[in-house]
Order: structure tokens, then C-alpha cells, then sequence
């Protein structure tokens, strides 16, 4: 398991995804923007955010003052009590996130929720090893919402988030950074959670279709290697 980041484009980063799936453990985006630093979801956990944390201090990065949240699974936002900044995300994230966030959670209450949803198991036993402490775990709730798309000016760095759903989670957005050329997809063309999947399920080609542009070198998902304009256009192909 790496602790360094992984350069994209100059001033754009990942914190990269644990190549073991069982530790769900996905890629971060990281945008350092003059003063600043925007995350592209914040971790699956506060012990991964603070791993990402000692990552952005080997590089000198200026502070996280924005969170943006591709979808409201909790691998992608366990981590955001870490880093004291707001949140940005989709309606329907916000909305997910209301109801994850009321939960008792502990490690006995994972265990109830395994007992009652037996097909999530998988996921659930990944969570609680995941958070080694739920004493003062919290689900940071997103501040900026929007309902299809949603343009952010940091420090002369544009981000555009565009809502485009999908199977894996209907609360999907993707990030644009034209200007870097570089696009964060999260999970947004994958087959649906483990316990809702079917055996005919299959990566969605058509979205992925959609997003091949010719404005973009780059495509970041938030489990796999860094694809190029080439590599994700031939995966759309072959799904």
C-alpha cells in the first residue's frame, strides 16, 4: 500500500487507491489551487484522511478548504471529519448522507446491520475494519448542493460537477477540469453495490460513451489505474 501521491498533471494528484479490494479503499483526488487544496472525496475512513493528510504535508500543499463528494457511499466520505472543510455534492447525496449520518454507529451496531441485511455483509465487515474507532465518528453532511450542475472558481482553477446518476449509485457526479484536461469519473459507469447486483449486470458503456472527450487526456476512477482519452475509450468499447 502506497503512501505517496501520484501526479496526474502539474498541481493535480491522486491519494491512490489499496490494489486490495477487499480494504475498499479508493482513489482521492487532490487539486492544489494557489492556497489551497480541493479534495475529490475524502476517504473511507479518518485513518485513511489522516494518512492523506502526512501525503499532502510531504509535498507542501497549502490547506483542504473544499470537499467535493462523487457519490454518498461510504468509502468515499467516511474520511471528511478529518479535514474541516465544507462539502460539496449532489441533492441526492445530500439526502443519503442525512440518513447515514443518523445512524448509531459503533462496531456492534455493524454487527446488527449484518444480521439484518445479511447480502451487505461484505461491505459492512470492510466499513468496521475500516473505522478503527466510532467513539467520535461523524458523517460530515455537504454544504453546497446543486441539482444537475454545479461551476467552482478556486484560485484560477475551474471545476465543473455534472450529475449523471447511473446503476452504482444514483447520486453520481463527475468532476471536469478543463483547463488540466483531466476527468474524476468515480464509480459512475460501474455495476451496481454488491448485494443489488445481477448476474447480467454489466459496466455501463453507454454513459461511458458519453464521457469520451476529446477536451480530456486524462479519466480518474475511484478504483482503478489513471486511463487515458485512448485506454478509457477502448474500455467503453469493450464493456
Amino acid at each position: 500500500m502506497t503512501e505517496t501521491l501520484v501526479q496526474i498533471v502539474p498541481n493535480v494528484y491522486i491519494f491512490p487507491r489499496d490494489e486490495n479490494s477487499e480494504r475498499v479503499q479508493p482513489n482521492v483526488g487532490i487539486i492544489v489551487a494557489g492556497r489551497q487544496t480541493v479534495l475529490i472525496d475524502a476517504g473511507n475512513s479518518p485513518r485513511h484522511a489522516r494518512r492523506i493528510m502526512i501525503a499532502l504535508d510531504d509535498i507542501q500543499a497549502p490547506p483542504v478548504r473544499q470537499v467535493i463528494y462523487t457519490h454518498s457511499h461510504w468509502d468515499h466520505v467516511f474520511g471528511a471529519m478529518v479535514f474541516g472543510a465544507p462539502a460539496a455534492a449532489h441533492e441526492l447525496c445530500r439526502k443519503h448522507l442525512a440518513e447515514l449520518g443518523s445512524k448509531p454507529w459503533s462496531h456492534s451496531y455493524v454487527q446488527e446491520e449484518i444480521q439484518r441485511s445479511p447480502a451487505r455483509e461484505t461491505a459492512l465487515r470492510a466499513m468496521s475494519r475500516a473505522v478503527e474507532d466510532w467513539r467520535s465518528f461523524r458523517v460530515v453532511q455537504p454544504e453546497i448542493i446543486f441539482t444537475q450542475s454545479l461551476t467552482l472558481y478556486v484560485e484560477g482553477v475551474t471545476l465543473e460537477l455534472e450529475h449523471v446518476g447511473g446503476a452504482h449509485a444514483p447520486d453520481s457526479v463527475v468532476v471536469r477540469l478543463p483547463e488540466q484536461r483531466v476527468l474524476f469519473v468515480g464509480d459512475c459507469y460501474y455495476l451496481p453495490p454488491l448485494h443489488l447486483r445481477r448476474p447480467e449486470d454489466t459496466l455501463d458503456s453507454a454513459m461511458m460513451r458519453r464521457l469520451v472527450s476529446d477536451a480530456y487526456d486524462w479519466y480518474i476512477d475511484s478504483h482503478g489505474q489513471p486511463m487515458s482519452r485512448e485506454e478509457f475509450q477502448k474500455l467503453a468499447e469493450l464493456a
